[in-house]
């Protein structure tokens, strides 16, 4: 059922696979060894934890959210999970476009993370929309 599930919304839900992957590699890359958060760029990030801490967050989201999209609905909850992986993402995404935007060094960094917040926002609404229709169609099955 699974892999069924997998084939026929693979197409539909391939940005938000694309999005899981750079959410556990983003993540992955802050707990290798190194002080990434020394550069300017980080400072809204890391005033509120550490590179560790947000390193380990974003890493197993995007970890979770790999394992929501690959069960692929066939548990009503997965959507909601997506969507809050998504919330977690579009977080990072909307921090690291401030920390471009006010460092001192311009970059096209700041459509690069603006581009990801916004798909990352279209995501969370897909999902939104496949958690209705799973509430929809569990009502009218009498399961909820």
């Amino acid at each position: 059922m699974i892999l069924v599930r997998f084939a026929s919304t693979f197409r539909e839900r391939a940005p938000e696979w694309v999005l899981a992957f750079i959410q556990t590699g983003w993540g992955a890359t802050l707990l290798l060894p190194g002080d990434t958060f020394d550069r300017p760029f980080f400072r809204p990030l890391a005033a509120i934890a550490s590179e560790m801490t947000w390193g380990t967050v974003v890493a197993v989201a995007g970890m979770i959210r790999l394992a929501a999209l690959y069960i692929n609905g066939s548990r009503q909850e997965t959507p909601v999970v997506r969507q809050a992986c998504s919330l977690v993402s579009m977080f990072i995404w909307a921090m690291l476009t401030m920390g471009a935007m006010t460092a001192e060094w311009r970059s096209p960094a700041v459509f690069n993370y603006l581009g990801l917040f916004a798909l990352e926002a279209i995501m969370f609404s897909y999902a939104g929309r496949d958690a209705a229709r799973n509430l929809a169609k569990a009502a009218a099955n009498g399961t909820r």
